[in-house]
């Protein structure tokens, strides 16, 4: 391939890191769920979990989305002059926001389910707001070991809070939003102190043209992340609405398998987005994002096959008896978060280019499918209709997406491949609404499948991380590296 094995070396090794930072702040995390599916019956589940999606929507309406400018600004900036220019910047866009933020708070009082929790959801808001400032921009720093230690730092210290939170102290919902609003700002601290952040706090290299570039570089970001969140969780208002508290908080368990993808892609997502940027208008980048395509879409493929094959078995294990019906949904879910993670891939495109405007074009249709299919399907089917709307929504941006960004970079697909796969992951979504010994055949038979289908695309990447030397000893692997 045209490009440098170097590029590769550093994805890989970016992931790894990541992939430790991600195990300790998400991964680990998963282990809760039996913990707070065990404290918190459907209705406080389905209650709480509304809570924090609407401090998810207050996010980047009053941050302008600007810790994804950190990132891409802060790459690129060169000199210690211009890294305090960045995060100077950056802070100050934040805390005006989030000050201008108080001022609606009388208004969201008027939710009933934020009854009583205007005040904690305006602090988690915050600290939330300088957490994702921090961690990103350490990320620009490159200072990626430090991030994958904070993220595990944090993830031991929520877990403390939780255990005593919810099983000492009894404190509930209350409890369930003060262990995240407590674990986020002492991350934000930590890597404030340890990432030397300080020193790039400097009012003196403030620019107008710096927040000018900024603020036009995140304007279409703010409504993009706003739509993609509407079309996440859309769906857990409307449920609540036809359904009640307690079929939300179904439906909020029925996303916590498909979690699993998520969290592992996002290991790599994190260090793929600041490959993107680097490798911006380099030679051979087509190649290099033809063979990273072929290779995260294969993962994920095997991936989701291997979490629908073990869905039921895992969530009788996982979650309180309560909560089993989620196996139902989760599946499908399953698929949808697939194709989530292939248009956050294809999203990336649009960074490293700065086309910020057509990534909202796609994410306003994602939306709109997401909202009419959601008022259509969810009053007359409930969680499948919730789950298919969000299927369908993600399904068809990522063909927009993949036929817009391969007109930009160039980098070559296989449809047939694509389509095949998926429709794998189609039966095997539909055996799991049925039960029997027959059925893990079947879907043991699938898995396979796609285990044949995709492993030789995920071998070929140890042509890139593991020295030639060492590839010569191994005959099969090395042949099929170079195939």
């Amino acid at each position: 391939m045209a490009v440098n094995r170097q590029s590769y070396k550093r994805l890989f090794s970016n992931t790894v890191i990541f992939a430790i930072g991600s195990f300790g702040s998400k991964l680990l995390v998963l282990i809760l769920v039996p913990l707070y599916t065990a404290a918190l019956s459907p209705e406080q589940y389905g209650t709480v979990d509304l809570v924090a999606q609407t401090a998810n929507i207050l996010l980047p309406i009053f941050t302008l989305s600007v810790s994804e400018a950190a990132l891409r600004f802060g790459l690129d900036a060169k000199s210690p002059e211009q890294r305090r220019t960045v995060y100077t910047t950056c802070l100050v866009i934040v805390v005006a926001g989030l000050t201008l933020m108080a001022a609606i708070f009388p208004l969201l009082a008027r939710f009933e389910y934020l009854d009583g929790f205007t005040i904690i959801l305006y602090i988690y808001v915050w600290t939330a707001a300088l957490k994702q400032l921090n961690a990103t921009y350490t990320r620009s720093l490159e200072k990626v070991k430090l991030f994958a230690f904070d993220g595990i730092l944090t993830t031991f210290l929520m877990i403390i809070l939780n255990i005593i939170f919810l099983l000492k102290l009894k404190w509930g919902m209350t409890g369930y939003l003060l262990a995240i609003i407590l674990s986020d700002l002492s991350s934000s601290i930590f890597l404030f102190i340890a990432a030397g952040l300080r020193r790039y706090v400097d009012p003196k290299r403030f620019r107008l043209s710096a927040l000018r570039d900024m603020l036009r570089y995140c304007a279409p970001l703010v409504p993009t992340t706003l739509l993609w969140l509407i079309t996440s969780i859309s769906d857990r208002f409307i449920i609540t609405y036809f359904h009640g508290e307690a079929m939300n908080g179904i439906n909020t368990v029925a996303y916590k398998i498909p979690t699993i993808i998520t969290t592992v892609f996002t290991m790599f997502s994190q260090a793929w987005n600041m490959s993107a940027i680097q490798e911006n208008g380099s030679e051979g980048r087509e190649e290099f994002y033809t063979s990273v395509f072929k290779l995260n879409s294969s993962f994920m493929y095997l991936l989701a096959a291997g979490i629908l094959l073990i869905n039921r078995p895992l969530t009788y294990i996982w979650v309180n008896p309560n909560y089993h019906e989620a196996m139902l949904y989760s599946p499908i879910l399953t698929l949808a978060t697939v194709f989530t993670c292939f248009n956050v891939f294809l999203g990336s495109v649009y960074i490293a280019e700065k086309k910020t405007k057509r990534s909202f074009i796609t994410s306003l249709a994602a939306g709109i499918i997401n909202i009419i299919l959601n008022f259509l399907l969810i009053p007359k089917f409930g969680i499948y209709g919730a789950a298919g709307a969000t299927f369908a929504a993600y399904f068809a941006v990522f063909f927009f997406r993949l036929f817009d960004t391969s007109r930009i970079i160039r980098f070559r697909y296989n449809l047939a491949a694509i389509l095949l796969n998926t429709a794998v992951l189609v039966v095997m979504a539909l055996l799991n609404q049925f039960s029997g010994w027959y059925i893990y055949l079947g879907l043991a038979a699938l898995f396979i499948a796609e285990l044949a289908a995709n492993a030789g695309e995920l071998l070929k990447i140890i042509r890139f991380v593991i020295p030639e030397r060492v590839l010569k000893k191994i005959p099969l692997i090395n042949k099929i590296c170079k195939e």
